[in-house]
């Protein structure tokens, strides 16, 4: 059975009234808590804010053959255009056919990953009367009405899958969305039964689902239903603290540590609110008053261009604090309830390195699992395997990489290496793996292009950035010159799987392959590796295993032989606002428009041209 999973939705221009833009990138702080020019503020949760992170999956007999986000072949992010219109995967199907060796008239179903109907859009609507002041009622239901005309009814999405591919499916399924977000990273995860906890902005009325997975099912514990939303009051408070939406919450999550969360602790006490039976509600930020409110006991909300000051770290600290806080009284009382020790975890929040190191010490669960592309671009795959399993119940092949992208060969990368010919200079090492080491410890910034592009938003040793994480400078280095950021961002460690005890806290974990939990790193370490220890002490740990990239363990083998340290600092290979690179020819360009030193592209050695 062939199942082609995808997310993303946009709008028909045919039935829309306005040209609204549905992208929530740049959108200030008023968009987030007032009405602007009759538009519903994100505290509304107005239904044109879906779309984003645009993906697609093919599953053939229960097995994940391929995914990819449409970011990454577009290069806009979150599969947004300039008008912040969200783009359909159109691209994404196309490779994940091609992968699979099929066509789309082999595909037996499609799968999306939402559910919207006329039921849900009045239960939404229900769910935000009560804040909505006289005036604003009609506003919204108008709003709600004309979004779902023309954007997310079942006729509209369908009609729109037939323009995209040219080929109307022989069954088309919708998933709820939280279901796709669990079936996303249950089914990928291994484990025979599990606690599953969904935490994002909206799906089509909950934010946020509690639920038991085992072979077969997945069965619905507890729902957190609107205006309750962690990630939305994330969000929010990202655009405040003048970074931008819908992209920039791990900035929030980095500067965090460097406040102190007491400052502001009680006022989050009572944005967050815990309840009984593990129940939390953040139901305040839709409260007609809620952004003069922020103002009045937090301060004016900073602008981008503004000096990020001390009160701005103490609120994300305390933003930090408290989502935390909310997240870990669900998981206790559900453990209460429930004997299982293992957990599965996806929605946009579960991308929060400080939340997920935080469940790992608790002590909860024996067992944790992160879906690596967690946002909704995992949705797709989720979409995919809920029908997979629904013909064919039981447990899939467990993921044991997040390597499912696109990969070129090496005439594929040599041809794009000659239309650069007088940029570049190459050469074919006997071992890139060892030349790469040597690269890096010799002080240089490298480029690492191989094989399979990473599904998720994080590299993972194919598609990557690497320094020499002893330099206690590199963090700067990089920062300025090569991903042109704030000096305040971290960067992770990629370090051996089986010495990664002896450098950093695992704790509970017996690995973190996907980059998806902060740990703190060794007091004896930290000296060792500046490069990567964040102002806290932690790090973002990716551990490395021959089984799932041998030239990648190489790599750092090869770097350790060199410098005695298994670890090396491992980023994004992409520049500030730009999706992380898939093919030969992005690499190149990015290179070129950096200040990296040189770059291992297959098995070529790159330089820029004197």
């Amino acid at each position: 059975m062939i199942v082609l999973g995808y997310s993303g939705f946009t709008r028909d221009s045919r039935r829309a009234s306005r040209g609204r833009s549905l992208g929530m990138i740049g959108l200030g702080f008023d968009n987030m808590v007032q009405f602007v020019d009759g538009e519903p503020p994100l505290s509304l949760f107005p239904l044109g804010f879906f779309g984003h992170d645009a993906s697609a999956a093919i599953v053939v007999n229960g097995r994940v053959v391929a995914c990819a986000a449409e970011e990454r072949f577009a290069r806009v992010k979150h599969s947004l255009n300039l008008a912040g219109n969200p783009l359909l995967p159109r691209n994404a199907i196309q490779y994940c056919l091609e992968a699979a060796g099929v066509t789309i008239d082999d595909v037996d179903v499609v799968a999306f990953y939402c559910d919207f109907n006329e039921e849900r859009i009045a239960e939404r609507y229900t769910c935000l009367k009560p804040f909505l002041r006289d005036g604003t009622a009609r506003i919204v239901s108008e709003s709600y009405e004309e979004v779902f005309r023309s954007m997310l009814t079942r006729e509209v999405v369908l009609e729109q899958f037939v323009t995209m591919t040219g080929t109307r499916p022989r069954r088309f399924v919708t998933v709820p969305h939280h279901l796709a977000h669990a079936a996303s990273t249950f089914y990928a995860s291994g484990f025979g039964e599990a606690l599953i906890l969904t935490v994002d902005g909206a799906g089509e009325v909950e934010s946020s689902l509690l639920a038991v997975g085992s072979e077969g099912s997945i069965d619905p514990l507890k729902r957190w239903f609107l205006p309750t939303s962690l990630a939305t009051l994330y969000l929010i408070f990202t655009v405040y603290l003048g970074f931008r939406s819908l992209d920039d919450e791990y900035k929030v999550m980095g500067l965090a540590s460097y406040g102190d969360p007491s400052r502001y602790r009680g006022y989050f006490d009572k944005v967050v609110e815990l309840g009984e039976e593990g129940l939390y509600s953040t139901a305040s930020i839709s409260r007609p008053d809620f952004g003069e409110l922020l103002v009045a006991e937090l301060g004016a909300p900073r602008s981008f261009e503004d000096q990020i000051e001390e009160r701005h770290a103490d609120i994300a600290a305390s933003l930090q604090e408290a989502v935390e806080r909310a997240v870990l009284h669900a998981l206790r009382h559900a453990r209460e309830l429930n004997s299982n020790a293992s957990l599965c975890l996806a929605g946009g929040l579960a991308l929060n390195c400080a939340l997920n190191g935080a469940i790992a010490r608790s002590g909860l669960f024996e067992k944790i699992w992160v879906q690596p592309a967690a946002s909704d671009e995992g949705c797709s795959v989720g979409a995919a395997l809920f029908v997979s399993n629904q013909h064919s119940p039981g447990r899939g092949p467990a993921w044991t990489d997040a390597y499912i992208g696109p990969k070129f060969s090496a005439t594929e990368i040599e041809q794009t290496l000659k239309r650069h010919r007088e940029s570049l200079t190459w050469s074919v090492p006997d071992d890139p793996a060892r030349s790469a080491a040597r690269e890096l410890e010799r002080g240089k910034v490298h480029g690492w292009f191989q094989g399979r592009m990473e599904f998720g938003p994080r590299a993972l040793g194919n598609r990557s950035i690497l320094a020499d994480p002893r330099d206690p400078d590199m963090k700067d280095r990089i920062n300025r010159k090569v991903k042109r950021r704030e000096p305040f961002r971290p960067f992770a460690p990629a370090v051996l799987d089986c010495e990664a005890n002896e450098y950093f806290e695992m704790g509970p974990l017996d690995s973190s392959p996907y980059m998806l939990f902060t740990v703190p790193v060794r007091q004896a370490a930290r000296g060792t590796l500046p490069a990567v220890t964040h102002v806290d002490g932690t790090a973002r740990v990716q551990t490395v295993s021959y089984e799932s990239n041998p030239l990648f363990f190489r790599l750092i083998s090869e770097f350790k032989a060199l410098t005695g340290v298994p670890v090396v600092l491992n980023t994004s290979f992409n520049v500030r606002n730009e999706p992380i690179v898939c093919s030969p020819d992005d690499a190149v360009r990015c290179f070129l428009s950096t200040d990296v030193d040189s770059v291992t592209i297959g098995p070529f050695l790159v330089e820029k041209a004197k």
